[in-house]
């Protein structure tokens, strides 16, 4: 809590430099009632009573289980690589996360995958920068030139329709690639 018979006896110079260290805006011609009104105010703001902003919605804080909801949002890609750091691999393995939730996941090359959204952010932040030497025509000496590029060719296709789905779910079955609900039971 604020001492307001401290600030009270000091000048209105020593009020602007409190006001400057406490981040409370003010105009230059302001007066010593006025801006003590404000250092005020902004202690009130600070000590719980909220500012009132408008057009300002107070967002609540995600719980983990919505943030494991969010971060496994899968999204249907095929990625390619253009850079020479991955060449010969057949794929990348990518982890992203915070504190409380991690997702990873191996992504193949040049093939119709599901890729956790931030995951795909990710990759899609990867650059690789390709030097070359040229000749300068005034000097004769050798000047670099760097050019960045994107490390990933990411294509982004639509999600699966329910058509779609039911046939991959009946091939997956009959290739015996999913355990149905009876061997999950049994296991």
């Amino acid at each position: 809590m604020i001492d307001l018979e401290y600030l009270e006896g000091k000048t209105l110079s020593e009020l602007k430099d409190i006001a400057d260290e406490l981040g409370v805006e003010f105009a230059k011609n302001i007066g010593k009632t006025k801006l003590l009104d404000k250092i005020v105010e902004d202690d009130k703001q600070v000590d719980g009573v909220p500012a009132s902003i408008e057009g300002i919605k107070v967002k609540k804080k995600e719980t983990v289980a919505e943030m494991k909801k969010r971060m496994n949002k899968l999204i249907r890609v095929r990625i390619s690589s253009s850079s020479p750091h991955y060449k010969g691999r057949n794929g990348v393995t990518k982890q992203v996360g915070n504190s409380r939730v991690m997702v990873g996941k191996f992504v193949p090359f040049n093939k119709i995958w599901h890729v956790q959204e931030p995951i795909l952010n990710r990759l899609r932040k990867e650059i690789w920068r390709e030097t070359k030497f040229v000749t300068d025509r005034t000097t004769g000496n050798k000047v670099p030139v760097v050019n960045v590029h994107p490390a990933f060719n990411i294509e982004v296709l639509p999600q699966l329709t329910a058509k779609e789905l039911k046939k991959l779910a009946s091939e997956q079955a009959t290739r015996g690639s999913i355990p149905t609900e009876e061997e999950i039971g049994n296991g």
